[in-house]
């Protein structure tokens, strides 16, 4: 059976240069009217609906307006990726490109929102890669993302929804612990803030520096 993979977004495929916590500042400005209400909230590995959670209880706001910061979130999420710029990481795109003849469908493990997803990846040209994926907007627990994800793109490639022949591709402790959490295989990826020995220790099967040599990224992705 092909391997499930299943990459994060955010300093694994991409680098908006701030883009994302741009916009939701915007939001929660917008929505609760306090400007940089995400100054001190720690972004890395978690989940889009964690951190707005967190953002309106430290500002006394209820839960229920998550919707509300949600839709302007998205609202200004373009914009602020074309003033920011950003990248797509060295050796992505030919990883993905060999990644779809290889096999019948790659996915998203992410802990951006769905739409949030598709407008970063469109942004740089990468959507069209992934065939399904699990995203924020359900859960604020990434294990629980990563378990949708696996059922998500079994679907979409007509195999059986099993954690064992998953891969998790991640920068983080958290991209590793989620992956561990459902028996999946966590690949880690030194391209954010986290070093190849920060991910080793979180329990990574492998770790990769980057994705810049092809031959060696294929071979730990494909070669189980």
């Amino acid at each position: 059976m092909p391997p499930l993979l299943l990459f994060d977004i955010d300093l694994t495929l991409i680098a908006t240069s701030g883009a994302g916590r741009m916009a939701l500042d915007r939001a929660f400005e917008q929505v609760i009217g306090v400007a940089r209400a995400t100054d001190g909230v720690r972004f890395d590995g978690r989940t889009d609906r964690a951190i707005i959670a967190e953002v309106l209880e430290r500002h006394g706001h209820p839960a229920v307006r998550f919707t509300e910061v949600r839709d302007a979130y998205l609202v200004h999420l373009p914009a602020a990726l074309a003033e920011q710029g950003g990248q797509v990481l060295p050796g992505v795109e030919p990883l993905l490109a060999a990644l779809c003849r290889e096999l019948p469908g790659i996915g998203l493990a992410t802990g951006n929102l769905r739409e949030g997803a598709r407008r970063k990846l469109g942004h740089f040209g990468l959507w069209q890669h992934f065939a399904a994926g699990g995203f924020g907007d359900d859960h604020a627990d990434r294990s629980r993302i990563v378990a949708a994800a696996i059922d998500a793109l079994a679907a979409a490639v007509g195999v059986p929804a099993d954690p064992a022949s998953a891969c998790v591709i991640g920068d983080t402790p958290l991209d590793v612990a989620a992956a561990l959490a459902v028996g999946a295989r966590p690949v880690g990826v030194a391209t954010g803030r986290y070093t190849e020995a920060d991910l080793r220790a979180a329990g990574a099967e492998h770790v990769l520096p980057g994705f810049t040599d092809l031959d060696r990224a294929l071979a730990v992705l494909l070669g189980g």
